[in-house]
C-alpha cells in the first residue's frame, strides 16, 4: 500500500483550519427621498463664525435654545441679527472707515 503524501495532508489540515469565508454584506439600502422633503440648509456660500464660552455659559445658551425649540446656531444667529438691527449701520460704517484708512496706508 502506498504511503499518503505528508505535504498534501498538511495542506488539508491547514485548509481545514482556515476561517470560513464570510458572505459579502449587501450594500446598505438608501431610502428614497420624498419629493416633497424640505431642502436642508447648507453651508454653501457661508463662512464659519464662532467663539469660546465658559461651560456654565454654554449650558445656559443650550438651555435657552432648548426652551425656544431651536438649535444653538439659530439662537446665536437671532442674537447677531438683533444686534445688527440695533447697531448695524454704525458697525458697517466703522468697518468701512477702517478699511479706507488701511487702504490709504498701503
Amino acid at each position: 500500500m502506498a504511503k499518503p503524501n505528508p505535504l498534501s495532508m498538511a495542506a488539508q489540515v491547514a485548509e481545514s483550519m482556515k476561517a470560513p469565508e464570510k458572505p459579502k454584506a449587501a450594500p446598505p439600502v438608501v431610502p428614497a427621498v420624498a419629493e416633497t422633503a424640505p431642502a436642508k440648509t447648507t453651508r454653501e456660500g457661508k463662512r464659519f463664525l464662532g467663539y469660546y464660552v465658559e461651560p456654565q455659559r454654554h449650558d445656559e445658551i443650550k438651555q435657552a435654545a432648548l426652551d425656544e425649540g431651536i438649535q444653538i446656531q439659530e439662537l446665536l444667529r437671532q442674537a447677531v441679527d438683533a444686534w445688527m438691527e440695533a447697531n448695524g449701520t454704525e458697525a458697517v460704517a466703522t468697518v468701512e472707515r477702517r478699511r479706507a484708512r488701511r487702504a490709504g496706508k498701503s
